[in-house]
């Protein structure tokens, strides 16, 4: 049994649409009989924790400051993560890939120096396929990119989600995996027989690589009552689009957008619908092959969905 450290974006108080990811691989690992500890964080800082458990680690400084989760979190983190390596002592450290600024060396060092072994995961394989941005990010990316490249040497492990990699990332081993939740943490979804007008549930975070313009124009000429539930926050501007197309369309209040569900919230909503809509625009991303989370949701669920991308955990053989 051994001490598993998982260090991503998981906020204490918030909102995060990966979170189910996330406690489906704390609660693989548990399973296999370790003890899991993760970097928890909120307005006072980042958190070791365990259940109930929590220990502060650092305290923020910049948290309450505009855009704090997409800039200033990422060296908290690192922060959290060198003082975590040095009050316990880990096996193995789980890193989902961040933006690497001038933290991440040290950080990098701590762990390297506490004997745990070190793996990163790139939930977007090949990885450029998740950095289309604006211009205005771009020279962001390319020092993020550098301090990266310093780091990468000191990674035990990949893991990696889409295309197959062969086994080697940059010189370090590499491993395929693949997206999931924790079953066991989701109700099972029932008919609702004919209970209200169809409903759809769209249940993403809200990016250009959804294609919900798609399902929005597709069901536009649609006369008879259904209802459309966009649930998940605004990430990349396509929120915005799609709530303007949805009044150009004229499609008025069956589309209807939540904002991030989740929880019990998200429990119910699902129990409202009737069938679950996966990612519609992966290929405008470059991507021809993706393992959304929200297909593997929606299974655990036992709600049924439709999709548009090559899914290799999905058979199109129906007997499988």
């Amino acid at each position: 049994m051994a001490n598993i450290l998982f260090v991503m974006k998981y906020p204490l108080n918030g909102q995060e649409t990966l979170i189910p990811k996330f406690q489906g691989q704390m609660a693989a690992m548990e399973r296999l009989g370790h003890r899991v500890w993760y970097l928890g964080w909120d307005e006072t800082g980042i958190w070791l924790c365990r259940g109930e458990e929590k220990t502060l680690l650092h305290r923020s400084r910049f948290s309450r400051v505009p855009g704090y989760s997409h800039t200033f979190l990422f060296d908290d983190l690192m922060e959290g993560m060198k003082n975590a390596v040095r009050q316990m002592p880990f096996a193995l450290v789980y890193l989902r890939y961040m933006m690497t600024f001038s933290k991440a060396p040290s950080a990098f060092r701590a762990v390297k120096a506490s004997g745990a072994k070190l793996v990163v995961e790139h939930p977007t394989y090949p990885f450029a396929n998740g950095k289309k941005t604006s211009l205005l990010r771009e020279p962001v990316f390319r020092y993020a990119d550098r301090i990266f490249r310093q780091v990468e040497p000191m990674i035990d492990l990949y893991t990696l989600i889409g295309e197959e990699a062969g086994g080697s990332l940059h010189g370090r081993p590499a491993l395929n995996i693949t997206n999931g939740v924790d079953a066991d943490r989701l109700p099972l979804h029932r008919s609702r027989g004919e209970a209200g007008p169809p409903a759809i549930l769209a249940l993403a975070s809200m990016t250009r690589g959804q294609g919900y313009d798609r399902l929005l124009r597709a069901m536009a000429p649609v006369q008879e009552d259904y209802v459309l539930y966009f649930a998940g926050g605004s990430s990349d501007g396509s929120l915005e689009d799609w709530q303007k197309l949805s009044q150009e369309l004229g499609i008025g209040e069956k589309a209807r957008f939540l904002g991030p569900v989740q929880g019990a919230a998200l429990d119910e909503l699902t129990a409202r619908c009737d069938v679950g809509m996966g990612g519609l625009g992966i290929h405008r991303l470059g991507q021809s092959v993706s393992r959304p989370l929200k297909q593997r949701e929606y299974m655990a669920r036992g709600l049924p969905f439709f999709y548009a991308v090559n899914d290799p955990d999905m058979p199109e053989d129906e007997s499988m």
